[in-house]
């Protein structure tokens, strides 16, 4: 069954027709605004641009066709070229099953097909049932299985029996809900909201805008403050409900070497990940969830990644410090950790300072002249110096058998764990500066999601970097 070739459910005409028609709503727009109303030209061109899309769907549909076959999964798609996609199953590094609202609706689901080295996922069905695409993913796991178990077999080597390991972790609602309340993301949404309110000009009728405009004129000191902590109040509102929607019904499970990641309310997410192309576990602690002991964790992993993660996979978005070593023995025993065990010495505190205070320095100096500003110029040179103590007290690494932890940070703490046989690059950087103070950088590249990724920490002690050196080479 699995060998033949299908097409998609109908709904991906809708989901076609949807993107295609966001495409040409401003055109449409445009068409019936200016001009000449009720003109024929108008009807027509209108009734071209709607007509067209719909067909245009359909053919898609109708021409887009997909099957397994006993190596690889084969794509046949196009309008007026044809064109065909063939992706071998050794090949393939994850299988990830996501369900959009307009999907769930028709009850399908689209699959993304992600193989290492790809700037995009190489084979992507929009809109297929469930159980065709758990069938879809289960053929390549079993295929991908088989071929490990015949390369320790003809190396003689004795497999590792993983048919009874089975973790499951979740997180409950009322931990979604702090994470969201303490996750940095609430920044961004007052800027986006500031954003708005500085073209409210444009968006409102002048009558309205003026009448605003007086009354915000007539506004104390006070007032503003309060307007000010309810805008604030409504960006964390607004990132706190986005972060629960997202991370929803989140669930891991680890099912022999396999990673199932599963996340989502309106929009369901399933990342399929080997442990075995896992590169690298990083553990990242916002400034605000440091308060609580809570930290998110993720995976650096060959392929695609998550786009909406900036190529990595969440494997546990909100868990405490103190459990995470036991987290990471049940669901990556490859990976080891350990605390912190070498911080930056002391002499290098002058190097961090250095580059903060100078940049706040420079941006004091641009605006000490302004009125009314003078103090808050001031101000922002302290700002320099609490920057670079974090960055100093942040700075630091630990070097295992086979593992190396690096810690740094600017306000959010990263500490990335990363085995020494999945290293591409390891360099040791000195200045001019750093060579009088014998201190070092090190820079480590793994290869993740479709480029690689450096994980730094600065201004180390020379000795130090150079161990590092040593026992990589």
């Amino acid at each position: 069954m699995m060998y033949e070739p299908k097409r998609q459910h109908p709904a991906y005409i809708l989901s076609v027709l949807i993107e295609q028609i966001r495409n040409i709503i401003i055109p449409i727009i445009i068409l019936f605004v200016s001009g000449d109303k009720g003109s024929i030209f108008q009807y027509l061109f209108a009734i071209v641009l709607v007509v067209f899309p719909v067909v245009s769907a359909i053919i898609k549909w109708y021409r887009f066709t997909y099957y397994v076959t006993e190596d690889g999964f084969r794509i046949r798609s196009g309008l007026f070229v044809i064109e065909n996609t063939f992706i071998q199953k050794e090949r393939i590094q994850s299988v990830a099953i996501n369900a959009g609202f307009i999907q769930q609706l028709f009850h399908v689901v689209s699959v993304r097909i992600e193989t290492a080295g790809g700037k995009k996922a190489e084979g992507v069905l929009n809109a297929i049932p469930k159980d065709e695409a758990l069938a879809l993913r289960n053929e390549i796991l079993q295929f991908k299985k088989k071929k490990i178990d015949e390369v320790q077999t003809s190396e003689k080597s004795e497999p590792v029996d993983e048919s009874s390991v089975d973790f499951t972790a979740k997180v409950d609602f009322k931990k979604l809900v702090l994470a969201g309340i303490t996750s940095f993301e609430v920044g961004i949404a007052f800027a986006v909201l500031a954003s708005l309110f500085s073209q409210i000009e444009d968006l409102l009728p002048n009558s309205v805008y003026e009448a605003i405009y007086n009354q915000i004129q007539s506004f104390t000191y006070m007032m503003f403050f309060i307007l000010f902590l309810g805008c604030l109040l409504l960006s964390l509102v607004f990132t706190t409900l986005r972060y629960v929607l997202k991370f929803a019904n989140f669930t891991v499970h680890r099912k022999e070497s396999q990673l199932m990641i599963t996340r989502g309310l309106f929009e369901k997410n399933e990342f399929n990940v080997s442990i075995k192309r896992i590169q690298g576990v990083v553990v990242e602690e916002g400034i605000f969830r440091q308060l609580f002991g809570y930290a998110t964790i993720y995976v650096e992993a060959v392929g695609m990644g998550d786009s909406q993660e900036n190529g990595r996979h969440v494997l546990h978005p909100f868990i405490k410090m103190k459990h995470v070593p036991e987290f990471l023995t049940n669901f990556i025993p490859s990976i080891s950790y350990d605390a912190i065990s070498h911080r930056a010495p002391k002499r290098a505190r002058k190097s961090y300072y250095s580059w903060s205070i100078l940049i706040f320095l420079i941006v004091a100096l641009a605006i000490v002249l302004l009125p009314f500003v003078q103090f808050w110029a001031l101000g922002l040179v302290l700002i320099g110096v609490f920057i670079g103590e974090i960055r100093y007290r942040y700075a630091g690494y630990t070097l295992l058998d086979r593992t190396v932890i690096l810690q740094s940070g600017f306000f959010s703490r990263t500490t990335a764990i990363i085995p020494r046989e999945r290293i591409q690059v390891l360099i040791g950087k000195q200045s001019m500066l750093q060579k009088r103070a014998k201190l070092k950088s090190i820079y480590i590249t793994i290869l993740s999601s479709q480029f690689g990724r450096t994980y730094k920490v600065k201004h180390l002690d020379e000795k130090d970097v150079n161990r590092m050196i040593g026992w990589f080479s």
